[in-house]
């Protein structure tokens, strides 16, 4: 299938490492021209070269989405945009971290992107959420708490946008990569980790290409008439109906 997507621009922010930089590296195999932001040179640098032949033009930049000077700086630089995917999570048990990251901080940069965004015929805001955000959790109600009002937020502002924007959330269950959270239970916890297998009904967890593959489809133009809804990417694992 032709997702369409070469010619068009993206913008990734949490680009450089696990699920964005997948996302980063799908969009890119499609053609796709993709900007992407982390904190950090040296990572920067070592996702570019993982992406240098494809056929996509990919650039990063250093950029902290949390200060929101910076990333209108960047937008204004940057120009047109077609595709917005807010990755960045501090991933967090911590109530102020989660609030200023996850939830501030994304509702702030798309704010800022939805002007560029409105200039485009192919624009779409992609968020990824996580199953987290759908089940209780005691142990880390700060990060799933703040996916749950992000989710919200990000239908909302579907119903909103439309027809000129389309939003959607892509939620992952559990995914292993490398220096990712299972891949360092894997290694030092893995009794703990063989719980976390069984859990899931296909007995493995997802890759973050396979997150990233559903991101790119939901994101592009074979995915038009896509709006509103919250994908889980999950396996099977999450096990309500959705009304």
């Amino acid at each position: 299938m032709d997702l369409q997507l070469s010619g068009l621009h993206a913008i990734v922010t949490g680009g450089s490492a696990g699920i964005g930089a997948a996302i980063v590296h799908a969009l890119a195999s499609e053609g796709c021209t993709v900007s992407f932001c982390a904190r950090g040179q040296v990572q920067i640098d070592r996702s570019l070269r993982l992406v240098e032949q494809l056929p996509g033009t990919v650039r990063g930049y250093v950029v902290d989405v949390t200060k929101i000077d910076d990333f209108k700086t960047w937008m204004a630089e940057t120009g047109h945009v077609d595709i917005f995917i807010p990755n960045v999570s501090a991933i967090s048990m911590d109530w102020a971290a989660s609030i200023q990251t996850d939830i501030q901080a994304t509702v702030n940069t798309t704010e800022a992107v939805i002007p560029y965004l409105q200039k485009s015929s192919h624009a779409a805001i992609t968020y990824i959420g996580s199953k987290a955000g759908s089940l209780e959790a005691p142990t880390s109600a700060p990060y799933g708490a703040a996916k749950a009002a992000m989710v919200h937020y990000m239908k909302s502002l579907a119903t909103r946008l439309l027809p000129t924007i389309r939003v959607n959330t892509v939620s992952p269950g559990d995914t292993i990569f490398d220096g990712g959270l299972w891949d360092r239970v894997s290694r030092e916890e893995p009794e703990t980790f063989e719980k976390i297998i069984k859990r899931n009904p296909m007995r493995r967890l997802a890759t973050a290409e396979e997150i990233a593959r559903v991101v790119a489809f939901i994101s592009s133009p074979a995915a038009s008439f896509v709006a509103g809804a919250n994908w889980y990417v999950d396996g099977g694992s999450v096990n309500h109906v959705q009304f």
